[in-house]
């Protein structure tokens, strides 16, 4: 018996924009740091770099790794203010109907988060879009590995059991093999249908859920 569905937030839930890199440059321009447009790229290919290579979140580390990765002095607050730009960064409007979606399934299931990212700019995001009031809970990287590791999946189980669990995301490899690697029942979000060789179910939007769930 399923009792707890695990979201993907991003390009699930919220959809991801490139527009959304150039607050590497607000940020930068805030903090009244001089850049050239190169600079600006290498910072946002940092914080890339960082997620590529690296398996739980850490702003002290992420900071390190940024002035290594650029060969610049920037302060700690060029990591804070850029996550906190990115926890503004939503679409103007969400389909009405994963709004309809998730509140169709919160009735029935706990509905919690798990992302590869920091927690505080994930929930701001979901809070933006008033959709936060239907999660229980926000796992994040910044306490176990992140997905595609099993440690990202037990942590969202808590303490129940894999079977009991539903995992929806849009990743073929950190979503989809994630879970199956942690026993979890996964739900492919796959718009363009891509093909697989995986045995799961797929469906090409969130509202195709309520059908099955």
């Amino acid at each position: 018996m399923i009792k707890r569905i695990i979201f993907d937030e991003d390009n699930t839930l919220i959809t991801w924009e490139e527009k959304y890199n150039y607050k590497v440059n607000e940020a930068l321009d805030e903090l009244e740091i001089k850049y050239t447009k190169q600079e600006a790229e290498k910072v946002l290919e940092a914080f890339n770099n960082y997620e590529n290579d690296n398996l739980m979140f850490n702003i002290d580390k992420m900071h390190t790794f940024i002035n290594e990765y650029t060969k610049k002095t920037y302060p700690k607050e060029i990591v804070t203010k850029v996550l906190e730009k990115w926890g503004t960064c939503v679409p103007q409007k969400l389909d009405p109907e994963i709004i309809e979606t998730l509140k169709y399934l919160n009735q029935k299931y706990e509905l919690v988060i798990l992302t590869d990212w920091f927690k505080k700019p994930q929930l701001n995001r979901l809070k933006l879009l008033k959709i936060d009031k239907y999660f229980k809970k926000i796992y994040s990287a910044e306490h176990t590995k992140r997905k595609p590791y099993k440690e990202a999946f037990l942590q969202a189980i808590e303490n129940l059991n894999p079977s009991e669990c539903v995992m929806v995301g849009d990743s073929q490899d950190r979503d989809i093999k994630g879970a199956i690697n942690a026993k979890i029942k996964p739900i492919w979000l796959n718009p363009k249908e891509i093909k697989t060789d995986i045995n799961c179910i797929q469906i090409k939007k969130i509202e195709e859920l309520k059908n099955i769930l």
